[in-house]
């Protein structure tokens, strides 16, 4: 066990890799970290812009939609007269 740092003729090579390796997964740890704290500060922002929920409904639906009709037990589109 007392030769495992020295790893023979590449060992500058082995723990030169391991340390970029440890800098580079350390700076994208650290990165990810900033951006989802800004995006979580960015979305506190939007929430409080809207003071009571707003429903969004699917692009091109009209708001008086037929299927609900339908449901509620109004039959005005089925009676020919």
């Amino acid at each position: 066990m007392q030769y495992f740092p020295d790893m023979g003729a590449y060992g500058t090579f082995i723990w030169t890799a391991y340390g970029i390796a440890g800098v580079v997964m350390a700076a994208l740890f650290v990165a990810s970290w900033q951006r989802l704290r800004a995006r979580e500060a960015e979305l506190a922002d939007l929430l409080e812009t809207f003071e009571e929920p707003t429903l969004v409904g699917p692009v091109g639906v009209p708001s008086n939609d037929s299927r609900h009709d339908r449901d509620s037990g109004d039959n005005r589109g089925d009676s020919p007269s």
